[in-house]
This record gives C-alpha cells, structure tokens and sequence, in this order.
C-alpha cells in the first residue's frame, strides 16, 4: 500500500468515491486524463493525487499543505520523478476503481504496457 509523509506523520494512501469524484472533477477527460496523467507521473497532478488519497483520513488535509509535503520531499531528496511516477501510479492505475479499465487500455497496446512496467521498476 502506499504511503505517504505529511507533517511528519506517515499516512496510508488510498481513493475512495470521493477522491475519485474530486480527481474526475479537476479534467475535462474525467477518468481516462486522470490515467494518463498518473502514468505520465504529471508533476501538476500529483499533489492533487496524493491530496485525494489522503482524503479517507478524516485529517482534512488542504492541497496547500500536500505541496509544501511534496516541496520538502523533494528538497530533502526524499522524492524524485521516479518516486512520483510510482506512487501515482500504485495509487490511481493499481487502485481497484480503475485497474480493470487501464488493463483494457494497455491489452491492445503492447508496447506501451511494457514501457510502463520498465517505468514502475
């Protein structure tokens, strides 16, 4: 499961309806931009897909506080591309919401579910 460090203390990252209601919202491609840009390790998108994530804690985290994380992670090599592409893909490409759908999307596309995989390494 994926974790995450935010005001020194680690949280399980996970989506829940909301987070994904909130991550669908924020383009107008809905879930399929929303993959895309998971496996892409967007660096816009990811503060929005680790703030969804964390929206299961009850802690009411604000994005703001979610980038400031992110800011010290990578300041404090903590958090690289590598790291980014890996956690957003765990969370929204591995979730069980959206899992099945990448499957058929990268079935007729071979050579690009082997470039992920290479990424995901």
């Amino acid at each position: 499961m994926a974790r995450f460090e935010i005001n020194g203390k680690e949280y399980e990252l996970k989506l829940t309806f909301e987070s994904v209601k909130y991550l669908n919202g924020l383009f107008e491609g809905g879930s399929f931009e929303v993959i895309g840009k998971a496996i892409m390790g967007d660096l816009n998108t990811f503060p929005h897909i680790i703030h969804a994530a964390l929206f299961h804690t009850g802690e009411n985290f604000a994005l703001k506080d979610v980038e400031k994380a992110i800011d010290e992670a990578i300041q404090n090599e903590k958090l690289d591309l590598d790291g980014i592409v890996k956690l957003s893909n765990e969370i929204v490409t591995n979730s069980f919401f959206y899992k099945k759908t990448v499957d058929k999307l990268l079935k007729e596309n071979k050579e690009a579910k082997k470039a992920i995989e290479q990424l995901l390494k």
